[in-house]
């Protein structure tokens, strides 16, 4: 039967493609041409511009796979719930590079303290409510992994337990493949004693919601709207912010700010670039009001962003560096290690071993 269903939706499918690729060749006065020779690179452009109603026919699609029982979209596992994007395999040796890559950092700064911060991936966190046929790795397992490769210099902090302990909460998108910042606060709150510092209060935070149906990467990959949109928050301290500038360098230009929240985005189609203007910089500064404190610098991936407004009530200074973005620097190149107190690797999982 189940099979039977599979080949009904196959059929639909391809019927309906046939219907709306006809009624574009025949209809679509005056659409743009495209040489053999322009296709690698414009096919997707072209068929974004052309196709009509791109966005309503993909969202067929996914009610089609989903009406026959299938809940798997690519990498992405579709719900009522949420949405999962799924880590199935990893480069091993890529992931074993990026960890020896690490050890000789801190091997070559002994004066900094060191530190890694491997978060999970929703996958991780909610793999138990996947179908059986669904196969995904273990990341607990696979953070343990790195985190017994790396030196015994570095102080290794726990995100995995304090996300599962809270998994009934609100700690990653619906839509995205992101934590929230509830998720980002709920890791902090468990790690930075182990940083040597006393954790803010979450009474201590008014939660501005800065945006209230936001449709992230997942939704963009599958065009599922079974899912109900997710909303952003801001949490702004009651005491004041304590961050006194901001700036940012991407490719030798310097963006600067009074603050860490670029509300720009939310009006973009990137809203999460709200924290600290995305992640498409090398290079992140950012200055406080505390000048007698410590100094961190931080290794980064995706997750960082939504992390770092938590520390600024800690530190005098944090830099973050991004090494995807570097292209042939090292980063001891893009700063001084030396001259920071504290060195902070803070990845989710996935951009790691990627």
């Amino acid at each position: 039967m189940k099979k039977t269903f599979d080949y009904i939706s196959v059929l639909l499918f391809f019927s309906l493609t046939l219907a709306v690729a006809v009624y574009t060749f025949i209809f679509s006065e005056g659409s743009e041409e495209i040489s053999i020779s322009e296709l690698p690179k414009s096919t997707e452009n072209y068929v974004a511009r052309n196709f009509p109603l791109t966005e309503n026919w993909r969202s067929l699609y996914s009610l089609i796979i989903t009406s026959v029982g299938q809940n798997r979209i690519g990498d992405v596992y579709v719900s009522e719930n949420g949405m999962i994007e799924l880590l199935s395999s990893i480069d091993q040796d890529k992931t074993d590079r990026r960890t020896a890559d690490f050890n000789e950092l801190a091997e070559a700064h002994p004066g900094v303290s060191s530190f890694a911060l491997i978060v999970p991936t929703a996958s991780g966190i909610y793999s138990s409510l996947l179908p059986v046929v669904i196969t995904t790795i273990d990341q607990q397992k696979l953070i343990d992994d790195i985190y017994y490769k790396l030196d015994n210099s570095i102080q290794t902090l726990d995100a995995f337990n304090p996300l599962f302990s809270a998994r009934d909460d609100y700690v990653y998108f619906r839509t995205d493949n992101s934590w929230t910042e509830y998720g980002a606060y709920t890791v902090y709150s468990k790690i930075i004693r182990k940083m040597g510092f006393t954790p803010i209060r979450l009474s201590s935070y008014d939660m501005e919601y800065a945006e209230r149906e936001y449709y992230g990467d997942l939704y963009r990959k599958t065009f599922y709207r079974g899912t109900n949109p997710d909303f952003i928050n801001i949490f702004r301290n009651k005491n004041g912010s304590f961050v006194t500038g901001f700036s940012a360098w991407s490719e030798g230009e310097e963006f600067s700010s009074a603050s860490i929240y670029y509300t720009p985005a939310l009006n973009s189609g990137n809203k999460l670039d709200v924290f600290l203007g995305g992640n498409s910089f090398e290079k992140y500064r950012i200055t406080t009001s505390n000048t007698n404190a410590p100094r961190l610098l931080i290794i980064k991936g995706d997750y960082a962003n939504m992390f770092v407004p938590f520390l600024t009530p800690h530190y005098s200074e944090i830099t973050m560096i991004d090494p995807e973005k570097l292209g042939d620097k090292t980063i001891e190149q893009a700063v001084d290690v030396d001259s920071y107190d504290q060195m902070l690797l803070l990845s989710d999982v996935d951009s790691f071993c990627r």
